[in-house]
């Protein structure tokens, strides 16, 4: 019987012995990860060359503006107790729009005309003994300045009690409502935006080396893809002189016809014909090409860059990126002919991260 048990004991501790050495065997042998899955484009294929040079139709990303925006606000502090409009709601100059708490105001104003009322009385008395000359000029003075001080009070408790109430200093429609009834609102708070949409304007970004050919008056031609809309004329109304000192682009206003359509914030593609300046380009020779905006990047020094396939493995690019197309984002340097661009998948690689690359 104690054979047996010993037996036993030997062919479990050997059992033992065999898978510790396999487990540690088995954890020692390192594990390569699978490539990564990546959808690439080849830079130069399916006609996405473009020359630098030359005039040529160029596209640009616009958002439509309005010719007016203001956040209202009231002059005076205290309690909103109505907001008589509503987000989207037509208003007319003067129209009133809310309203906070008075009763104070009113009070002070009521205060205000008394005393005004007893001053005028005082100096209709007064003025009649200055008339006969049995008042001493100190006293008929002092009777004038107590008249211009209560007539003072009470156009600025008028004026108060006129501020208790928001109106439109213009016509437009509400925008948005920033406010609501029961909030306390601070002088200058803003509680209300009126925007007027009569009078759209387009707002677009034009890279350095192609706003010399922008001219006030210029003609271009507005499409509105969202909202089916296309060939509406437009034209140039003004630029700015500085440029956006992360983009290096410039500022561009364009004027379009009314259209109860066109909202404010609306996304558009104005298309204009543009001469491309290569005199202080230096990626003239470079090759264009139009990238999906998703495979465009932005690194933590605010640089543009894109992962490209090398050797099987991700590499990371930094690119010179032009404005947004109706295509995508124009890159105007740092890829060559053959490059293949990661345009799905750049979240899960890294530099030298092992890929598998599938053309789009």
């Amino acid at each position: 019987m104690k054979h047996t048990f010993s037996s036993l004991a030997k062919c479990i501790l050997s059992a033992t012995t065999i898978l510790a050495i396999s487990a540690c065997t088995k954890s020692t042998k390192p594990e390569l990860p699978a490539p990564v899955k990546v959808t690439v484009m080849a830079v130069g294929g399916s006609g996405q060359d473009s020359t630098l040079t030359g005039n040529s139709s160029a596209q640009y990303s616009g958002t439509v503006e309005s010719s007016a925006n203001t956040n209202l606000s009231f002059n005076i502090p205290g309690i909103i107790t109505a907001i008589y409009v509503e987000e989207g709601q037509k208003v007319q100059k003067g129209q009133a729009l809310a309203k906070i708490r008075s009763n104070d105001y009113e009070n002070t104003y009521n205060i205000a005309k008394a005393e005004l009322a007893e001053a005028e009385d005082a100096y209709s008395r007064l003025k009649k003994l200055h008339d006969a000359d049995a008042l001493p000029d100190i006293k008929w003075v002092e009777v004038q300045n107590k008249l211009k001080q209560a007539k003072s009070a009470a156009q600025i408790a008028a004026q108060s009690v006129s501020d208790a109430t928001l109106r439109a200093p213009y016509s437009g429609v509400i925008g948005r409502k920033i406010a609501e009834v029961g909030q306390t609102v601070i002088t200058s708070e803003p509680v209300l935006q009126l925007v007027t949409v009569g009078n759209p304007e387009i707002h677009i970004s034009i890279p350095e080396n192609e706003i010399g050919s922008v001219t006030e008056g210029m003609a271009a031609t507005v499409s509105f893809p969202s909202i089916n809309l296309s060939g509406i004329n437009a034209k140039v109304i003004r630029k700015t002189v500085v440029a956006d000192p992360l983009t290096r682009a410039y500022a561009v206003k364009l004027s379009i016809p009314a259209n109860d359509r066109i909202l404010p914030g609306m996304v558009c593609y104005v298309a204009m014909d543009i001469a491309k300046d290569n005199a202080t380009d230096s990626t003239a020779n470079a090759t264009s090409v139009i990238l999906p905006s998703q495979a465009v990047l932005l690194s933590s020094d605010n640089r543009n860059f894109v992962w490209t396939v090398s050797k099987g493995c991700a590499q990371q690019r930094f690119v010179t990126a032009n404005d947004l197309t109706s295509g995508g984002i124009e890159i105007t340097s740092g890829l060559s002919r053959g490059d293949s661009v990661i345009i799905a998948g750049m979240q899960k690689v890294g530099t030298g991260t092992k890929v598998t690359a599938i053309t789009e």
